[in-house]
C-alpha cells in the first residue's frame, strides 16, 4: 500500500532505511581506508580528492579514540595521497590530519597551500582557477588545529604544531553553544575564557590540568582525569580556565 503520510513524516524512515543499506567503511589490503566497495588498486594514487575520508573530516564517524583501526587506515590513505594538491585538496588534508591529532602534518599541508595554491588576494586555486573552497577550508583546518568539539568534549589545542608553540585566539565556536578564547605558551593553555550561550554541562580536555573559575570563585568541577574536567554552566555564563598551581 502507498504511504499516505506527508513527506516530512516519511522522510526520517526513508533516510533510516537507506542508511542501513550503505556499505560499511572497510580497510583494504594495503591497510588503507577503502575508497570503493571493491578493494581496487588506485589508478591515480596522488589524486586530489579524498571523499572517502569524509567520515574523518568534516564528519566524525572516525576518531583516534573511538575507531582507532579506521583512524590508522585513514592515515595510510592520507600518506598515499601525499601533502600536495590543489587548494581545496590541501585544505581538506590539513583538516583530516588535525582530526588525527597530527599538527605537524596539518601544518605542512597548510604551508603547501599558501606557497603553491594561493593567490595574492588569499583566494586559493584549483590548478589555475581561483576558488574560495581552499581559503574557507584552510580557515576550518586552522580552527580544528586549535580547538575540536566533535567528540562530545571541547579539546583545547588538539593538533598544535611546534611552530605555533605560543599564541592567542579569540571567538572560536564549539558545539553545545560555547565560545572560546585561549592564550597558550609552550604548547599548553595559559588562560581559556569560555562563554556558554545555552548553559548545560561542559567537558574540556587539555594537555595540562586546569581549574575553573566563575568570576572570583572556583567552580565545583568533576575531575575525570588529569586531562579532562567537566562542569555545569549557566546560559550567558563566562568561565575562566587556568592551570592548577603546582603542588608543593
Amino acid at each position: 500500500p502507498v504511504d499516505q503520510r506527508p513527506l516530512h513524516d516519511i522522510a526520517p524512515d526513508l533516510v533510516a532505511r537507506a542508511r542501513q543499506r550503505l556499505a560499511p567503511m572497510q580497510i583494504g589490503k594495503r591497510g588503507q581506508l577503502q575508497e570503493w566497495l571493491v578493494d581496487w588498486d588506485d589508478r591515480e594514487p596522488k589524486h586530489r580528492h579524498i571523499s572517502h575520508l569524509y567520515g574523518l573530516f568534516p564528519s566524525a564517524q572516525i576518531t583516534p579514540v573511538s575507531t582507532p583501526a579506521l583512524a590508522e587506515a585513514a592515515k595510510v590513505s592520507l600518506n598515499d595521497r601525499g601533502d600536495s594538491g590543489t587548494g581545496f585538496g590541501m585544505a581538506w588534508k590539513a583538516g583530516c590530519w588535525a582530526r588525527l591529532l597530527e599538527g605537524e602534518r596539518a601544518s605542512v599541508c597548510l604551508s603547501n597551500l599558501v606557497a603553491r595554491q594561493t593567490c595574492l588576494n588569499l583566494f586559493s586555486k584549483c590548478f589555475s582557477s581561483p576558488q574560495v573552497e581552499g581559503a574557507f577550508g584552510a580557515t576550518a583546518a586552522i580552527a580544528e588545529m586549535l580547538l575540536q568539539s566533535h567528540a562530545g568534549e571541547i579539546h583545547l589545542l588538539p593538533a598544535l604544531p611546534q611552530a605555533w608553540g605560543d599564541g592567542q585566539v579569540n571567538g572560536l565556536c564549539a558545539r553545545g553553544g560555547f565560545e572560546v578564547d585561549a592564550v597558550w605558551a609552550g604548547g599548553k593553555p595559559v588562560t581559556v575564557t569560555l562563554r556558554s550561550r545555552l548553559g548545560g554541562p561542559c567537558q574540556v580536555r587539555s594537555s595540562n590540568r586546569l581549574r575553573v573559575m566563575e568570576g572570583d570563585r572556583g567552580i565545583a568541577a568533576q575531575r575525570l582525569s588529569d586531562s579532562v574536567v567537566r562542569f555545569e554552566t549557566k546560559p550567558g555564563g563566562e568561565y575562566v580556565l587556568t592551570p592548577e598551581p603546582a603542588a608543593n
